[in-house]
């Protein structure tokens, strides 16, 4: 018999057998199942020969051995290696059924008898096929070699009710510890671990989990605000949506049913102390952007309104008592490959000078969170004086709006 090909036969079905399990917990039984067989198919086609020189173990003992492998001879000659595969699987569906059970109810007592997830609750969405199996197949080997991590993740959804329906919800949130997440400068699984489990943390201590689990299913409308020709800028906000590589919620200024700009954000701790990090700053679409951006400037009295969204997310983070506001800079873009090929233009760095942020060591922007003063408006020509006077309203009406719209969840 040659093992090469034998054992080339063998693999594929061995190798998926971990797939067949339900949850992440029980991937160490799948594995030592899978290695099991692969090592009965490798013993299972050395020649005869080699067999003939393995001691006896007694005469008694010789004889049921000379007769169970007489036995197995006989029927691995009469069905092959398939008959193999599917005592392999029957024995491993048995072990499956018998410890899935334990682990089900375990959980469901720690969640209230909710159903629990599992790493592979991120597939929910996709369609059957091979990619779904790619996607399986790269959630169970990240699984196995980030166990400790994996684990902690999961622990923490499955602690209540209300995080199991939030991240069924959104079932992308799953696999956030495993790709950069807003800022290179988290270089390790437990650094991006720890800034999500703050954020979370965060979100259901200051009560925003409804407006969380709200905004998850569809963009929430905070408020809005009328600009100098009457255009009304309605203010939304989205949870884990396009732009969940660089932040958790994402705040959106829309205008006639169109988005303007869109600001990544995520509440987290920096050196222990409360703050809150912009991941991204994205503009419109299309081949108008440009003057879609310059007439909401000459709309909105001479405001940016990638200006307004900083000043937003600002307000945001010192309402809920955050220090600081972290922006990411160029060098730590989780879209780095893009923005060094050339494919993203936008320089951040020079806006968040603009803004009065300072440089960090770790290559990102900070700026404080404090209330910022009102304009001197004697200082500005009379001519203009009008126009600002207009701009600071439009500025106030849009953050009372955009915070009230989270204080009403």
């Amino acid at each position: 018999m040659n093992f090469k090909s034998d054992y080339r036969r063998a693999l594929p079905s061995i190798a998926l057998l971990p797939l067949l399990l339900a949850d992440m917990e029980s991937v160490w039984l799948g594995c030592a199942v899978s290695t099991f067989f692969l090592i009965l198919s490798a013993l299972s086609s050395i020649p005869a020969s080699i067999l003939r020189w393995v001691p006896a173990l007694g005469d008694s003992a010789s004889n049921r051995h000379n007769a169970s492998s007489t036995s197995a001879s006989s029927s691995r000659r009469d069905t092959g290696l398939p008959y193999l595969h599917a005592q392999s699987l029957r024995i491993f569906l048995k072990l499956r059924y018998v410890f899935a059970p334990q682990w089900a109810s375990h959980a469901g007592a720690q969640a209230g008898n909710s159903t629990r997830v599992t790493l592979y609750t991120c597939l929910a969405h996709s369609r059957p096929g091979l990619s779904r199996l790619a996607k399986r197949i790269k959630l169970t080997f990240r699984g196995m070699t980030q166990r400790q991590v994996t684990q902690s993740w999961l622990g923490y959804w499955n602690a209540t009710s209300t995080r199991i329906q939030l991240v069924k919800a959104t079932p992308r949130l799953l696999q956030k510890i495993y790709r950069p997440y807003q800022s290179l400068r988290l270089s390790g699984r437990q650094d991006r671990l720890n800034l999500l489990l703050n954020h979370y943390d965060f979100v259901f201590q200051q009560g925003l989990d409804a407006l969380v689990l709200r905004a998850s299913t569809s963009p929430v409308s905070l408020g809005s605000f009328i600009g100098k020709s009457g255009a009304v800028y309605v203010i939304q906000l989205a949870s884990v949506a396009g732009l969940d590589r660089e932040g958790e919620l994402t705040l959106m200024l829309c205008s006639d049913q169109q988005r303007l700009f869109s600001i990544a954000f995520t509440f987290h701790q920096d050196n222990l102390t409360p703050s809150i990090g912009i991941g991204c700053l994205q503009g419109p679409r299309g081949v108008d952007k440009q003057e879609r951006v310059r007439s909401a400037t000459r709309d909105m009295f001479g405001l940016r309104p990638k200006n307004l969204m900083v000043r937003l997310v600002r307000e945001i983070g010192r309402a809920y008592g955050c220090k600081k506001l972290i922006l990411v800079g160029n060098q730590n873009r989780v879209l780095f490959h893009q923005v060094r090929t050339g494919k993203v233009l936008a320089n951040y760095d020079d806006f968040w000078q603009e803004i009065g942020a300072t440089a960090r060591p770790d290559g990102d922007y900070q700026i404080c969170c404090d209330q910022i003063p009102l304009p001197d408006l004697a200082s500005i020509p009379s001519h203009k004086r009008a126009e600002a006077r207009r701009r600071i309203e439009l500025i106030e009406c849009a953050i009372h709006a955009t915070l009230n719209g989270f204080s009403r969840g």
